[in-house]
């Protein structure tokens, strides 16, 4: 039997002292990639013309899934924020390394052609493995340096890491708690009359409670379970000292215990502070000195949902979504929360379901063959590629919600290993009517969360093969303005500023929670009155490796074999972990135990 762990260690060591390449940088791998979606050739071993994949980008794993928060909102955009506590920011550079040395192994069992016949094909893994060995970043001189084993050092260096190869996705928070909390006072005075039995108000008007408990810290307390008699008990006296109390240090300090309860074990961890101690990220001792700083990770992904429409209060006609509220990922008797689906449109992408309906997350499953050279020109598209697969932002789905190739495999890689752990992550649907509005970088205002894409497409056919087939590819980079008013409404919504900013005003959110679980609606909405900035973060460009699966596996034009989909979905859970972690509670021995059943079986 195959000693694993030492061939990983002898192959990895081996690795470290050759192929470095010092001027290799993300931003290099990046100018090699489509602007927006994923294109290839197919070759004579695709099935179709789609090809299986696996994920060939940056993002970081956590392995707790109350730090994972998913929502989707109107705008047809999914934020996805990762509350990055030490554990996972220590496992971080070495979750790379060993991503690197199994997809190297990978090549070398044969579980992966990523050079298929006749085929051309971004190669994607390529500039990952350039990356791992750039001394840009020196991911692999540290691994296997006696630094990693500091604790404070390897935290230090898989920030600095993250950061790089994460441009504009990485915020080191410092939230001013006694200005939230204060605001959170002038919220309870302008709902309540000062008269008010608080002790009675919130227990005999839940949806009551929910909105006060999610305005304490705007976007990122979510009420998921019924709030506890001991959380209701000091809402009921934070909100009293906020009706009837002038004194701040009291009502600062009691909003404090209000955010412990309501917020459980989200930021019951560690972060390191700048004199290099490790310590918990709230710290309020005054009014004066009251803080919650850690380390945030925030994509943003374009998103398709079903094809149908609502009106909006103006009367705008906007696409609508098939499950708000509030959900948990499925896991079933046929398949796990990687649900790898036999049809080749879902391009063997672990599909990611919330509802029992079969609603949740995918691929694009629309392509577009035979790309023309004015797309190819636009879009920055290999001259060799002739299929395109991205994302139409608006009704085209029959209930999921779809992400480009990227996204959704990245979406897998930032969840826990284990399926037992994804089962555990909540989806906030919202209204379709609704906005998302997030403090996204914590200097206390909020931004409406956008992305930049301007992709809008058809269906060549409403049902069948050809409903998985583009037609009248639109592409608004010239058109913004009108793109938006399409998708957001064009009366009432915003208005283009003199300093070409879109400015949304009194924009409503949903606050999906208990109350709202698999119930397809939303108990608590709120209009934020004022203007908002529209934020549009960059387009993370699609980092995925196509291949031509392992010579036995068996894919044939009637779908792929138990053993393809094993490949596919070991392939989405690589994890490794830092020296000091548990290897059982950050998933690293349950990818190891699956890669080894799986190797024994083919070699």
């Amino acid at each position: 039997m195959f000693r694993w762990a030492q061939i990983f260690a002898f192959f990895a060591i081996t690795l470290f002292g050759f192929n470095s390449y010092a001027n290799f940088t993300i931003q290099n791998y990046n100018e090699s990639l489509p602007i927006w979606g994923t294109t290839w050739k197919p070759g004579s071993d695709s099935v179709n013309g789609y090809y299986p994949s696996f994920y060939t980008g940056f993002a970081i794993r956590s392995a707790s899934a109350e730090r994972i928060h998913i929502k989707t909102a109107r705008g047809n955009q999914t934020r996805v924020s990762i509350i990055v506590d030490d554990t996972n920011m220590k496992d971080y550079i070495f979750d790379l390394s060993k991503r690197y040395t199994f997809y190297k192994k990978a090549e070398q069992a044969g579980l992966i052609n990523t050079k298929p016949k006749n085929a051309s094909l971004t190669p994607h893994l390529e500039y990952f493995n350039k990356i791992i060995e750039s001394n840009d970043y020196g991911i692999l001189s540290f691994v296997s340096s006696t630094a990693a084993n500091n604790e404070v050092l390897n935290y230090k260096k898989s920030l600095e890491v993250l950061e790089k190869l994460n441009p504009g996705r990485v915020f080191k928070l410092n939230i001013d708690l006694s200005q939230e909390f204060l605001k959170w006072k002038s919220y309870i005075r302008a709902n309540l009359a000062k008269d008010t039995n608080t002790n009675t108000y919130f227990t005999s008007n839940p949806d009551k409670a929910v909105t006060a408990l999610s305005n304490i810290l705007f976007g990122r307390i979510t009420v998921e379970k019924k709030p506890s008699d001991a959380t209701l008990k000091q809402l009921a006296y934070a909100s009293q000292l906020a009706l009837q109390s002038d004194d701040n240090e009291v009502f600062v300090q009691e909003m404090a215990k209000l955010l412990t309860l309501v917020s459980g074990n989200k930021f019951n961890f560690k972060t390191l502070n700048a004199y290099d101690q490790f310590v918990s990220p709230i710290q309020c001792n005054s009014v004066s000195n009251c803080w919650l700083s850690y380390i945030e990770f925030t994509a943003i992904y374009p998103t398709g949902s079903v094809k149908a429409s609502t009106k909006d209060k103006f009367g705008n006609s906007i696409p609508t979504f098939a499950t708000p509220g509030l959900w948990q990922f499925l896991s079933r008797s046929s398949h796990e929360v990687d649900n790898i689906r036999s049809e080749p449109y879902y391009g063997w992408i672990p599909k990611m379901d919330f509802e029992a309906a079969g609603n949740g997350f995918h691929n694009p499953a629309v392509r577009f063959y035979g790309v023309s050279s004015s797309v190819k020109s636009s879009l920055n598209i290999d001259s060799s590629h002739n299929t395109l697969w991205t994302v139409k932002r608006g009704g085209v789905s029959h209930g999921c919600l779809r992400l480009p190739v990227g996204h959704a495999w990245e979406l897998r890689n930032m969840f826990p290993v284990a399926n037992e752990d994804m089962t555990k992550i909540f989806f906030y649907g919202s209204n379709p009517k609704d906005f998302d509005l997030y403090d996204i970088d914590g200097d206390g205002s909020l931004e409406l969360i956008g992305v930049e894409y301007l992709v809008s497409y058809g269906l060549q056919g409403d049902s069948g093969l050809p409903s998985r087939e583009g037609s009248d590819l639109k592409i608004s980079k010239e058109d913004k303005l009108n793109f938006y008013k399409n998708l957001y409404g064009s009366r009432g919504v915003f208005e283009l500023n003199s300093s070409n900013q879109y400015i949304f005003s009194n924009p409503s959110v949903s606050l999906p929670s208990y109350l709202d679980f698999k119930k397809k609606s939303i108990s608590s909405r709120v209009e934020i009155k004022g203007e908002y900035a529209l934020y549009e973060m960059p387009y993370e460009q699609d980092k995925v490796q196509f291949y031509a699966p392992y010579t036995t596996a068996g894919l044939t034009v009637k779908g792929s074999s138990p053993l393809s989909k094993r490949i596919v979905r070991l392939m989405g859970r690589v994890r490794g972990c830092s020296p000091t972690t548990n290897k059982d509670i950050c998933g690293e021995s349950a990818f190891d135990k699956e890669m080894n059943s799986l190797l024994r079986e083919v070699r």
